[in-house]
């Protein structure tokens, strides 16, 4: 019974519904996503590559310095990739005068 009493007042209130004549207010558009500042500081230079290594003595010695520097190269290229992608980053930044705070 208590269903049916829901239903009927459901319906009776539904059908006393019509559009309001009142004027809408539009929506104001949303702001876009703030970038986060970080991506929009100055990148920073690629560190030098300083030292030098003592020439292998045997040929275990002679792979394991190659294995070395090849992954050391794939880590610089890995960080240069990082790089691009940051200063595809920050070309959506604002174009301000935005420097890093000291310390």
């Amino acid at each position: 019974m208590r269903t049916v009493a829901l239903l009927a007042a459901s319906l009776i209130l539904t059908s006393c519904g019509a559009r309001s004549s009142l004027p809408v207010e539009p929506i104001a558009p949303l702001a876009p996503a703030a970038i986060d500042p970080r991506l929009c500081a100055p990148l920073e230079a690629e560190p030098p590559v300083d030292g030098s290594i003592v020439a292998p003595a045997t040929p275990a010695e002679a792979d394991t310095t190659r294995d070395h520097l090849t992954s050391d190269a794939e880590a610089r290229a890995w960080g240069r990739r990082g790089w691009e992608r940051a200063d595809v980053a920050k070309a959506g930044c604002p174009k301000t005068d935005i420097r890093p705070r000291p310390g």
